[in-house]
């Protein structure tokens, strides 16, 4: 990955690239929820946002976790290492439980959170993967999955008038693990784990076949209730 040198400031294209994902992915969401309640679509906005910086606070931090000694050891590495990918799970982890914690506590539609937050998730990996094609050689699977972000946000679009359903989440959880699921499977460096399947096809297919069973039976008790 190419480096940008401004002045003594070394910055990775990576970095680069991620917070122009994350700003367009914000600006989705921001046209994404222009129909909410002036009050309600503030407060989402707000919550997301404090969400996402404590979230990266924690996975910078994370080595003080998962590699304390060397940190004690050389206080300084922190400036330089992150936790990797148990740093990002950890740094989700908080994200979701701080989300869920204003939710219950102060009440707030859930569901609203979770589309909007799925929906700028979805854009930000896709335009992440768009960006990947001409500044990090991404080839097919960075293509497949654009297609397949930008297929799932226009599907949440289509249906804004349902961001309050978990239907809506089911649905948009479902067609996003199957779409990527099926970019998968043309991406070589997948390593086999079971069944000739790789550990991300293997969570992926799960997702799928659980969101395809409450879809399932959200549709039953909607037909019971009307």
């Amino acid at each position: 990955m190419q480096v940008i040198m401004i002045g003594p400031i070394m910055l990775k294209y990576s970095l680069i690239m991620a917070i122009i994902a994350a700003s367009t992915g914000y600006l989705v969401i921001l046209f994404r929820t222009r129909h909410l309640d002036t009050r309600l679509r503030k407060a989402v906005l707000d919550d997301l946002m404090v969400a996402l910086l404590i979230g990266i606070l924690v996975w910078r931090l994370s080595p003080l976790v998962f590699n304390a000694k060397a940190m004690m050891h050389s206080p300084k590495s922190l400036l330089y290492y992150t936790g990797g990918t148990s740093g990002i799970l950890l740094a989700a982890l908080a994200a979701v439980l701080i989300i869920a914690y204003k939710c219950v506590k102060q009440h707030k539609p859930w569901t609203v959170y979770a589309n909007t937050g799925l929906t700028w998730l979805i854009s930000t990996y896709g335009i992440w993967d768009l960006l990947r094609i001409f500044l990090d050689d991404g080839g097919y699977p960075a293509v497949g999955t654009a297609i397949v972000a930008a297929a799932v946000v226009v599907y949440q679009f289509r249906h804004r008038e349902r961001i309050f359903s978990s239907y809506l989440l089911v649905c948009t959880v479902m067609w996003s693990a199957i779409g990527l699921f099926a970019v998968s499977l043309v991406d070589e460096s997948v390593e086999a784990l079971w069944l000739g399947l790789g550990g991300i096809q293997l969570i992926l297919l799960f997702m799928a076949i659980m969101a395809l069973i409450m879809k399932a039976i959200l549709e039953k008790k909607e037909s019971q209730s009307t």
